[in-house]
């Protein structure tokens, strides 16, 4: 009998569903930052995995939201050691893989011993024009061609590079951590143009992938601006200010654009961390709304409304024209979603947990979950224009689900 008592309240401690004794450990503060717990969803859609993959650890340790890239059939991802890797998106299946900046440690051979790394790539992918690109933690930037893995050409940025570089236009746009923007060219990798943006003193870890639009690119900085560039010489055209930095230490002072901007016919959208997002006209730069509901994920567009995830997780969908709120959704505070991602009829996030939520983007109110693992996923699911949702989590797997309709 005390085996069988011992037994119940130490599953009572440590499964997820048994709170009862559990929470009598917890402080009132404890509780009160503690995710929200999810709760069942009434006639919930039934979510089929396709597939998936390991990639190895993945990016835990470092925190970084990186995202695979896609050309339309093929899934384009980097794997713990240093290999960029061609999968199938329909079926998973490897169709090439380059290892190009392996994952070393110089201090010993046990990585888990000390947390150091040196190597291996760290950027998000970017894709176009033929190519895969993606850069390494030593700044080396990578570009292949996307049928078949050849190396095309290499070529050294300033800095490490987080964002995926974008390929538009007969040019290679890398940002990098410094603050500074270059434009490579797609034939051999030579810098062309170069724009510097001097970075405040303290900025969070992450960067928005520049986007190329309207014969402009656009790109999101660490000081709450986001600048229109010309893809052939790199000059600026218009500045926009989303968010000013406020208060008196450095981290309040945070206003970093971390989070992948999103373009309509007419206007961008962009988010700061510091919990604002704008609407910008596109040809002008000009500031059409900003509205304290945002955070350092990415945006998404639906046909009436602007999606976004703010600081405390609640779910938003803003009015494109005005930025007024069109309904919340505070079902995953607390639990970190990422930026959200349009998928057939519905929208789908992930978040700390590992879990993926479908919701529909017209009322919020949540449809499906499926869980990818225990990790967390941080980087915004990817969406092919079948509907098939890719996440991967932090400690490297990558899966695809599609929602059964």
């Amino acid at each position: 009998m005390r085996k069988l008592l011992g037994l119940a309240i130490v599953a009572a401690l440590v499964l997820p569903g048994c709170t009862t004794v559990r929470d009598w450990f917890r402080s009132d503060d404890s509780k009160a930052s503690a995710p929200v717990r999810l709760v069942d969803i009434d006639g919930a859609r039934k979510v089929e995995r396709l597939w998936s993959e390991s990639l190895g650890d993945g990016e835990g340790r470092i925190g970084l939201r990186q995202r695979p890239g896609f050309d339309g059939t093929t899934l384009f991802v980097v794997s713990d050691g240093g290999a960029l890797r061609a999968i199938d998106v329909e079926t998973g299946d490897e169709r090439w893989e380059r290892d190009l900046e392996e994952l070393s440690n110089t201090r010993g051979w046990r990585l888990w011993e000390n947390g150091v790394r040196e190597g291996g790539l760290q950027s998000s992918v970017g894709v176009g024009d033929g190519l895969v690109v993606v850069a390494g933690r030593s700044g080396t930037v990578f570009a292949l061609a996307a049928d078949s893995g050849e190396p095309r050409w290499e070529a050294q940025a300033s800095a490490e590079v987080l964002a995926a570089p974008v390929v538009s236009g007969g040019v290679v746009v890398v940002r990098s951590q410094d603050g500074r923007v270059v434009g490579l060219g797609v034939a051999d990798g030579t810098q062309r143009w170069a724009f510097d943006r001097a970075i405040p003193t303290l900025s969070s870890r992450g960067a928005s992938t520049p986007v190329a639009v309207a014969g402009l690119v656009l790109v999101g900085n660490d000081d709450g601006t986001v600048v229109a560039l010309r893809p052939d010489d790199g000059l600026p055209v218009w500045e926009a200010q989303v968010a000013e930095p406020e208060g008196r230490s450095e981290l309040d002072r945070l206003v970093d654009i971390d989070g992948d901007l999103a373009v309509g016919s007419d206007a961008a959208y962009a988010s700061s961390v510091r919990g604002i997002t704008a609407a910008i006209a596109i040809t002008s730069g000009q500031i059409v709304w900003t509205r304290d509901n945002g955070g350092a994920n990415a945006v998404e567009l639906t046909a009436d409304g602007v999606l976004v995830a703010d600081r405390d997780g609640v779910l938003w969908s803003l009015d494109r024209a005005s930025g007024s709120a069109l309904w919340k959704q505070d079902g995953l505070t607390r639990r970190q979603p990422t930026g959200p991602a349009l998928a057939g009829n519905f929208a789908v996030v992930g978040d700390l947990e590992g879990y993926l939520h479908w919701f529909d983007p017209r009322t919020g109110v949540f449809v499906a979950r499926e869980r990818v693992g225990n990790a967390r996923i941080l980087a915004t699911p990817l969406v092919t224009p079948a509907g098939t949702v890719i996440a991967v989590t932090d400690e490297g797997r990558l899966a695809a689900y599609r929602v059964v309709e």
